[in-house]
């Protein structure tokens, strides 16, 4: 069995079902999505934080390589109810082989009709 396949089956096997709207289509896969954590204070301003510490804001996504949402902040990601947009999504690619696909999430808000913007 090639990397590729394992990895695939790896996803497929423990990853939770992902639901991917862009542009309109939509694609059923399965990933992974889990806190984004800072283990050093490299993006903190300097301040230390204990391992571990995430801020909530922020969530790390790999799974298969179903759909190209890389450069595209569109995407919208549904994961066991929740909701996620994605900041910046690329391929990690080996021997030129496409392995996965990660990319760094922030939860979804639908954008907001206020009286002004009302026609």
């Amino acid at each position: 069995m090639n990397i590729e396949k394992s990895i695939r089956s790896a996803i497929g096997r423990w990853g939770n079902t992902v639901k991917i709207c862009e542009n309109g289509q939509t694609v059923i896969s399965r990933g992974f999505i889990q806190p984004l954590r800072y283990k050093n204070n490299m993006y903190l301003g300097g301040r230390r934080l204990d391992a571990g510490f995430f801020d909530g804001g922020h969530y790390l996504y790999v799974g298969n390589c179903d759909c190209n949402i890389t450069g595209h902040s569109a995407a919208v990601l549904t994961c066991m109810g929740k909701k996620y947009a994605v900041k910046r999504a690329e391929r990690f690619t080996f021997q030129n082989q496409d392995l996965y696909l990660w990319a760094i999430l922030k939860p979804y808000f639908p954008p907001m009709e206020d009286d002004y913007d009302r026609n």
